[in-house]
């Protein structure tokens, strides 16, 4: 995103990247669904799924990998 608000989207995209990447598959589908309900009592329409990958070395946030 261009302009002149970018920068703090940009910090909010950072941080829940970030938090995403350690957070187990239930806490991140909380997230999106308290974010679902904020946007639909905005009138703005969220579709989304979620699917599971297994990956070689799951590792959590902060956590060294193998």
């Amino acid at each position: 995103m261009a302009g002149q608000g970018s920068e703090p989207l940009q910090q909010i995209e950072t941080l829940l990247e970030t938090w995403l990447a350690g957070a187990r598959l239930a806490e991140a589908l909380r997230v999106v669904q308290l974010v679902k309900a904020e946007l639909t009592r905005r009138g703005v329409v969220l579709n989304w799924s979620v699917s599971q990958v297994e990956v070689e070395h799951p590792s959590r946030a902060g956590e060294p990998r193998p």
